[in-house]
């Protein structure tokens, strides 16, 4: 068995793809924890600017401006992910063949796919938010003809119905999750990288795939909640005894939301994609034989980095 790099060449096992993910940000932390940093910051200054003036506004009720001040900085984080995804598959695809990839290495390799990446992400978000407004519609449907179905017939298809929405969208995100590692990986549209993301996760490996990423957001979500609950209740307890204004707690309370966020993200983000990427070269391996074709692209670049010595 060749291992080059931090995956042994053959198919992959659940703990392959997660101490390989781990070992790769400790062996590139520039081009993953540092390139994570960056981007959040690119995305959450912003938010912090917006969410501070609107917790200083007096045009909203105070209700509005805590629900707004808590979504914003959610939102562009989860954008700076998806940004970061991108560029985490290309450091973790080096590190399977033993390369290490420094940001210079990686903006270089990635930056002319982020037209590709945006394109992935509407199309994505598209068919995703297609198929809710969808299963919402046949809601409200069922929810008119209540008189011409009676109640119980009602409130048992509308349950059925929003039990159904769940499992539709998890299979949905399964089948889609690989098309940014695709266009960036294999350097295709949009387009040909969501159809490539469809095969790769046909038949019964999509329930795999589907439960090593739902393993991976736990993993996630349990760091997460370990960083911003004690974080969130000491603020919440400094702000609530040392400051009267109700003001200066909000912007306090958001400036460390903002903060928290940046931490956390920088490190399950890198994580994650890590794992998507190990997800993806893990299906080409047991469909394409991709290990195969890996092991020589290892062996020639060791041989090319000998022949410099």
């Amino acid at each position: 068995m060749h291992q080059p790099g931090v995956v042994p060449l053959r198919p992959l096992t659940v703990g392959d793809m997660f101490g390989a993910a781990l070992r790769t940000m400790r062996r590139n932390p520039e081009a993953t924890l540092g390139l994570a940093v960056l981007l959040l910051a690119l995305f959450l200054v912003p938010s912090l600017l917006a969410s501070v003036a609107l917790a200083r506004t007096a045009v909203l009720s105070q209700l509005d401006v805590e629900v707004l001040t808590a979504l914003l900085p959610a939102v562009l984080a989860s954008l700076a992910a998806y940004a970061l995804s991108g560029f985490v598959v290309y450091v973790v695809s080096e590190a399977a063949l033993g390369t290490r990839a420094g940001i210079g290495d990686t903006w270089r390799a990635v930056r002319g796919r982020i037209p590709a990446m945006i394109g992935v992400f509407l199309m994505t978000s598209t068919v995703v938010v297609l198929a809710t407004a969808v299963m919402l519609l046949l809601v409200g449907l069922v929810v008119v003809l209540e008189e011409a179905l009676g109640v119980a017939a009602t409130v048992l298809l509308v349950v059925l119905l929003l039990l159904l929405t769940v499992p539709l969208l998890m299979w949905l995100t399964v089948r889609l999750a690989f098309g940014v590692v695709v266009v960036v990986l294999e350097r295709v549209g949009p387009l040909r990288g969501i159809a490539r993301s469809w095969r790769l996760t046909s038949g019964w490996q999509a329930l795999r795939v589907l439960g090593i990423l739902i393993l991976a957001s736990l993993v996630t979500g349990t760091f997460s909640l370990m960083v911003s609950g004690p974080v969130g209740l000491v603020v919440v307890g400094l702000t609530t005894q040392l400051v009267t204004d109700p003001q200066l707690q909000l912007t306090l309370t958001v400036i460390a939301d903002h903060l928290v966020q940046l931490v956390v993200n920088a490190v399950t983000t890198p994580f994650t994609a890590g794992v998507t990427a190990l997800l993806y070269l893990d299906q080409r391996i047991r469909r394409e034989g991709l290990n195969l074709a890996m092991t020589r692209a290892a062996q020639e670049r060791a041989a090319r980095s000998a022949g410099r010595r």
